[in-house]
């Protein structure tokens, strides 16, 4: 079992973090940078039976399933802070770092760049917010992404691990590069913010009912999943998108990505996880049992199936 740790009582680090996922709490561990994801109030959300968001457990359980299939990885830990069960992230940036997101890249004035986004906007019902086409533009012609390969590839691997965990919040503000300020060297930021996999607004009672039908369990985990990306300004299933194998570059990250897929590092990743800690809910049998169950549908009916057809 890992070790839940207790983060009252350690040191500010003043540095803020933003983000809409819950607050934020910058602390110092270990002597490092780190900071705290408290869950989220459900009140101002359509939500039933669940005060708090899951986003801390969600956080951790993505992160550590990025990092069993060999991306690089913020460092997590579970633990409680005021009651609550959060979730401690480490600060990856160096002090003389900073971020580069998707959203500072594509407000970086490109006239190749401008010409194909007009172009796009007058033949197609493009939304600037999230729209898949944009970002096709952008890895084309936007020189962040021809200077940075691997940026197109982070994009592609993560798109189908997201849709293996459910994540469908991979914004704008929370993947890029790292820019050094003295030397001016860019590199790939490590996979960050997997806080809204695995439904982490729904009750044990509302996965208990879903879990114990398989109409609804299908229809949960895979006709109603979506992504934060759209076309033609609806969002798009990214099971469905993957199956339907359009797109060349996610097909590529596919065969990429699924054979280091290895689910018995990930139910291990499960078990490692108690059930609670002094009182305090950590991982249900039920959400354990459902997680897992969505991980083996996504991973057998779509992943691989589709993996076997490329393949030929």
């Amino acid at each position: 079992m890992i070790n839940i740790e207790n983060f009252d009582g350690l040191s500010a680090s003043g540095i803020s973090y933003g983000g809409h996922g819950g607050s934020k709490r910058g602390i110092i561990l270990n002597n490092e940078r780190w900071f705290l994801k408290y869950p989220k109030s459900t009140k101002s959300m359509d939500v039933q039976g669940i005060s708090y968001s899951t986003t801390p457990l969600s956080e951790y359980l993505g992160s550590h399933i990025y990092e069993s299939i060999g991306l690089e990885t913020h460092k997590t830990k579970l633990g409680v802070a005021n009651g609550k069960l959060v979730v401690a992230c480490k600060d990856f940036l160096n002090s003389n770092e900073i971020i580069i997101d998707y959203n500072m890249i594509k407000n970086e004035y490109d006239e190749n760049v401008e010409r194909a986004i007009e172009h796009l906007s007058s033949s197609s019902n493009i939304d600037s917010n999230h729209d898949l086409e944009e970002v096709l533009v952008m890895m084309e012609e936007n020189p962040y992404f021809k200077n940075n390969s691997e940026l197109k590839n982070r994009f592609w691997d993560m798109f189908v691990i997201d849709a293996l965990i459910g994540n469908n919040d991979r914004n704008e503000g929370n993947w890029g590069l790292i820019l050094n300020k003295d030397t001016n060297e860019l590199r790939l930021a490590p996979v960050y913010d997997n806080g809204a996999a695995f439904y982490n607004k729904s009750s044990d009672d509302k996965l208990n009912s879903i879990y114990e039908d398989e109409f609804k369990f299908k229809q949960s985990v895979y006709d109603s999943e979506l992504s934060i990306y759209k076309l033609n300004g609806k969002q798009i299933n990214p099971l469905k998108y993957i199956e339907s194998m359009e797109n060349k570059e996610c097909n590529v990250a596919l065969l990429r990505i699924v054979p280091k897929i290895d689910m018995s590092k990930i139910i291990n990743i499960f078990n490692e996880i108690p059930s609670e800690y002094n009182g305090l809910s950590v991982l249900s049998n039920i959400q354990k049992k459902y997680y897992l169950k969505s991980l083996q549908y996504k991973y057998d009916n779509i992943l691989i199936s589709i993996y076997n057809k490329l393949s030929k």
